[in-house]
Parts: C-alpha cells; sequence; structure tokens
C-alpha cells in the first residue's frame, strides 16, 4: 500500500512540473545567453545592460522585443513584475544610456538600473536587487493567455464570435514576445502561399498556429508543433463548417499532406 501511494505521489508530481512552461519558452522572452548575478552589472553606469533595442531603430518590431525582453527577463525578489515607466537619460561612457528608476512594491526601495540600447551584450547578468524570470513565475503570469485559448477552442465559432480575443491575445504575444518565434515556415509555408483560399481563411488559420504553438509551450507538451498543426486543423473544420461559402482553395490538401 505505501508502494502504491508512493507512486501515486510521483504521478501527481509529474503532472504538476509538465504544468510548468518550457524552457524554450523562457528563452523566448528572456535576454539570450543569460547567467547569474554580476556585482554591479545594471546598477552601475559603468556597466549598463547592453539591451540592444536601438540598433536598428527603422525595425519597429526588433525595438518591440528587446525592450519587452528587458522586462520580461528580470522580477523583484518576491516573483512580483517589475514597473519600467520612470526612464530618464543619462550620459555613460559609450554615449547615452536609459536610467531607470526602480522601486519595490512591497519594501519600497528602489534599484536603479542602467541600459546602453545602442549596444549590446553577448553575455547577460542578473542585477543585484532583481532575480530572473523562472518556470514557476511564468506558468502564475501566463496562466490567464492560457484560459483565454482554452475558451476559444470551446468556442463554437471563435473566427466570428472572439475576434476580438483573438487579437488581444496576439498582441499580447507581439508586445511581450513577439510572434517570429512561434512561425514554423514548414507547417504554415504552403497555407500562406495558397493562392486559391481567401485572405481571411488563411491569417485564422495562422493566428490558430501561433496561439497554440505559445499554449504547447506555455503547457511543456511534449510535440508543439506537432501540436499547433493539428489545432490548426481542426479549426479548418470548425471554419468550414461554420462558413462553407468562403473558398479555401487547396488549404484542406495542405493540412492533410
Amino acid at each position: 500500500m505505501k508502494t502504491f501511494c508512493t507512486l501515486i505521489f510521483c504521478f501527481i508530481i509529474s503532472l504538476a512540473k509538465a504544468q510548468l512552461p518550457s524552457d524554450t519558452l523562457i528563452t523566448y522572452i528572456t535576454f539570450e545567453n543569460l547567467k547569474s548575478y554580476a556585482s554591479g552589472y545594471g546598477t552601475s553606469i559603468e556597466r549598463p545592460i547592453g539591451s540592444g533595442a536601438f540598433i536598428n531603430i527603422a525595425d519597429r518590431g526588433a525595438l518591440q522585443i528587446r525592450m519587452a525582453k528587458l522586462e520580461s527577463s528580470f522580477r523583484w525578489p518576491d516573483g512580483s513584475t517589475i514597473d519600467f515607466s520612470k526612464r530618464g537619460s543619462i550620459s555613460g561612457k559609450n554615449g547615452i544610456v536609459d536610467q531607470y528608476t526602480l522601486t519595490n512594491p512591497v519594501s519600497k526601495t528602489t534599484v536603479t538600473l542602467y541600459v546602453d540600447p545602442y549596444h549590446t551584450d553577448s553575455t547577460f547578468y542578473v542585477p543585484e536587487g532583481l532575480i530572473v524570470v523562472n518556470a514557476e513565475i511564468l506558468a502564475k503570469e501566463i496562466q490567464p493567455h492560457l484560459k483565454k485559448i482554452e475558451e476559444l477552442d470551446a468556442a463554437k465559432d471563435p473566427y466570428a464570435d472572439l475576434k476580438e480575443m483573438t487579437a488581444q491575445e496576439l498582441n499580447y504575444m507581439a508586445m511581450k514576445i513577439g510572434i517570429a518565434a512561434f512561425i514554423d515556415h514548414d507547417n504554415l509555408r504552403k497555407l500562406m502561399t495558397d493562392t486559391q483560399a481567401t485572405n481571411e481563411l488563411k491569417i485564422y488559420l495562422f493566428n490558430s498556429y501561433i496561439l497554440h504553438k505559445f499554449y504547447a509551450l506555455g503547457k511543456n507538451l511534449p510535440t508543439p508543433k506537432e501540436y499547433a498543426f493539428n489545432k490548426m486543423k481542426e479549426d479548418f473544420l470548425k471554419f468550414q463548417k461554420n462558413h462553407p461559402d468562403v473558398e479555401s482553395g487547396n488549404v484542406k490538401i495542405h493540412l492533410n499532406e
């Protein structure tokens, strides 16, 4: 009996771990090559965080993602999010750097963070007074968004009835992570280049794939690409049932090759 209970306990623990987001998703939202603490890194004007956000200022998408990585990589020691809204500029040894005044909402202590948006670090570290985001923290933060995707899946006609919700979730992903990380060209190329299917259908299925790839990584499912592709197929069948007059071209063939 004791052995059986132990097995049950281990099984429950394994399920709990499976609900944590994948390491891949964490790497998508945080700075690349992120290490542990380094004295003075980010908190000294001599060692600003090289975010690289303004290296190509004309690329607004890349700028947004690099800015998002700054906010997404770090948390207060209790896991709470950081308010980066108090930002100024100051002259550093290599030019102008951004100066953020971060106030801990619990202790009311402040951390002054220096960020160089014109240079990119090859290795990033955690500034003193902060922690790096981890799977447990991220799981709590993305849970409401995963629930929204489940609501989309449960809807009879998400295309017509939940367009606003879909747009909100895609906007969240674009602002916090970036869409490009979730695009798998081998699964989407033929769909998006179909010249006979209407654009509204292609965009709807593309969005379905992106949202479900995020969901799979958020739930740490074993085959995210396959999961997203199968969910896209399900959404196509639902779309055809609800909107039979919309031209689908060769989409059905592409999704079953």
